[in-house]
């Protein structure tokens, strides 16, 4: 299953809601559905706290500021792991250094 055309969407959002949820659903399982079977159920575990959320929200907008400041958290906290991850000894305690000469006119 595709995405439908943008108008489409807009059409089924102001005139059939709940066709569009429905979709929005199939979509979703679809796409978990592809993914490897070892990763399953952490992505469905993430789609249940984005219902979450936007079941919490009082309204769409609503809904996107808070999914976007969970997004947020995640990635702040994924650079914290990188950042603060140590390099490996070996790495810090030898290389080699290979100079490159100038070219001239540079």
């Amino acid at each position: 299953m595709q995405l439908p055309p943008y108008d489409e969407l807009k059409h089924l959002a102001d005139h059939h809601p709940q066709q569009l949820e429905h979709l929005r659903q199939q979509l979703i399982e679809q796409t978990i559905g592809q993914a490897p079977a070892d990763i399953q159920r952490r992505l469905r575990g993430l789609q249940f706290r984005i219902d979450a959320e936007r079941r919490r929200a009082s309204n769409p907008l609503s809904a996107c500021l808070r999914l976007s400041a969970m997004m947020n958290d995640h990635l702040c906290a994924m650079l914290d792991a990188i950042v603060s991850e140590p390099l490996p000894e070996t790495a810090s305690e030898s290389a080699t250094v290979i100079p490159f000469p100038l070219i001239a006119g540079s």
